[in-house]
């Protein structure tokens, strides 16, 4: 159903292209409607919570390196406990990762001013679906090397975040289609109403005929 909808708006929309005042229109209006201009307030505010998100991250990310870097070379760490804090390391690490691209998002509309929802809802659902899958994935390996009491809370932990993953996933994909789906209306509606336009002002009138040309 969804693609016959699809077929049937490109092939409106192909029928007669509209005018380049139509279209600086319609760009005009999906500009205003994916981005929203944000004050001073909202932008100092992105600018702190950037900062200690990026510090944060660095942090992160340098332990979860730090780790993976010393963990085969201690000598005091058992041999049955090393693969625990290798993948301890590797969550570590990927939780740091994951406040840097949230911290790189917030000063990009820190600096810009502006907040597109489309770019950034499409990095956020990539950097959350991306994080919990790979943490969820974590935790069921990790979920082997621990202890029988342990085991059964993180494997179903784990599971948990994989299926949020796969929601989020599915749940990001629904807001994309509907917002192409707004956009193709939008562009449908101005198209209409160019033509409801050109409808009132009537033909254009035809002065080669004979009841146009002059008397003698």
């Amino acid at each position: 159903m969804n693609d016959s909808k699809k077929q049937f708006v490109e092939q409106l929309l192909a029928a007669d292209r509209p005018s380049p005042d139509l279209r600086r229109h319609y760009e005009k209006e999906v500009h205003a409607m994916l981005e929203k201009s944000i004050g001073p307030r909202q932008r100092g505010l992105c600018l702190v919570a950037a900062v200690l998100l990026g510090l944060l991250g660095v942090y992160w990310s340098l332990t979860g390196l730090g780790v993976l870097a010393t963990a085969g070379g201690r000598k005091d760490t058992p041999l049955e406990l090393l693969p625990v804090f290798l993948i301890l390391a590797l969550c570590i690490l990927a939780t740091g990762l994951a406040l840097l691209v949230v911290a790189g998002m917030l000063l990009r509309a820190y600096w810009k001013g502006v907040f597109n929802q489309r770019n950034y809802r499409g990095w956020a659902a990539g950097a959350g679906v991306t994080y919990a899958g790979l943490l969820g994935s974590l935790f069921l390996l990790l979920c082997r090397y621990l202890p029988e009491m342990l085991r059964d809370s993180v494997q179903v932990f784990g599971l948990v975040l994989l299926l949020y993953a796969a929601v989020a996933w599915v749940r990001h994909r629904i807001a994309q289609a509907e917002m192409r789906t707004a956009e193709k209306l939008l562009e449908i509606e101005l198209r209409l109403a160019e033509i409801g336009e050109d409808t009132k002002a009537g033909p254009p009138t035809d002065t080669s005929s004979p009841q146009h040309q002059p008397s003698a």
